[in-house]
């Protein structure tokens, strides 16, 4: 399924990290969801061809995801501060600076959050589906939407729940499915998925409007229309709050606007970073 990558990994202030590249020129660094079994492949593999006849395109697997370390939960508190620090050690690391950056969900707010925590690393920013302005109390009235990814049983029926949850009409692979869930029987990365969650229901994945207003770099919010995890009315709300951000909306699309029009979404983003396709 992933042949075409290569698996490389780079120390990131002890966090032993993987990646995967393709292409050449200017770098785009693609940042995950945080759902079960989702890792910079899997997410990004159909964008990923599109993507290199432009740019250097790179998707590493946040902390506790993937091939990433994933520390014992009572050494390392999995916060949203930690995952911002952690992408923002990897551009480090990587030796990058004026990045195009594009988050997913969860990836989205910790994509927004090294943009403004380290401005002078990101050119332009994609906020795809993302937890930008998501409060405590959204994820309570939400939660029976959520239960499927925030409380992942661990089973390959509990990951077909999950990619239902996250899509519209999209109809995964068993390579998938199984790839997915794979990825997800490791002990560690289990004490890690369970952390994640619960730090975030109980604290919410947003950042204030201050913030986000303060963002100087272009911008594009990009929405499913029938997402359940971050709905269409928020995705408004990024746009508005951000001065400079444009805006788009895909219609019978779920919250994986990458994997649902890969072709569409590539082609957005890529005009949105300037290249002609």
């Amino acid at each position: 399924m992933f042949e075409q990558f290569e698996s490389k990994f780079i120390d990131c202030n002890g966090i032993r990290t993987h990646y995967v590249e393709q292409g050449e020129g200017e770098p785009l660094i693609l940042v995950h969801g945080g759902g079960a079994g989702a890792d910079g492949r899997s997410n990004f593999e159909t964008n990923f061809p599109i993507f290199a006849k432009h740019m250097r395109v790179i998707a590493y697997d946040m902390v506790g995801f993937g091939l990433t370390d994933a520390p014992d939960p009572a050494e390392f508190e999995y916060t949203q501060e930690a995952r911002t620090n952690h992408l923002i050690s990897f551009i480090e690391a990587m030796g990058l600076s004026n990045i195009c950056l594009i988050g997913n969900s969860m990836g989205g707010t910790t994509a927004c959050g090294a943009a403004l925590k380290a401005p002078h690393l990101v050119s332009k920013l994609v906020l795809m589906g993302s937890a930008i302005n998501i409060t405590q109390e959204d994820m309570i009235a939400s939660r029976g939407d959520l239960a499927p990814v925030m409380a992942y049983d661990g089973t390959e029926e509990g990951m077909r729940k999950i990619i239902a949850a996250l899509t519209f009409s999209y109809k995964p692979s068993e390579e998938i499915v199984k790839y997915r869930h794979q990825a997800t029987l490791r002990p560690t990365t289990a004490a890690a998925y369970k952390a994640t969650m619960a730090w975030a229901f109980q604290n919410g994945l947003c950042y204030s409007s201050e913030q986000l207003s303060s963002l100087e770099m272009p911008v594009l919010t990009v929405g499913g229309k029938n997402d359940v995890m971050v709905r269409i009315e928020k995705v408004f709300e990024q746009t508005l709050i951000i001065p400079q951000a444009a805006g788009a909306i895909f219609p019978n699309c779920g919250h994986w606007v990458m994997i649902e029009y890969p072709d569409m979404f590539c082609e957005l983003t890529l005009r949105f970073f300037g290249k002609k396709v």
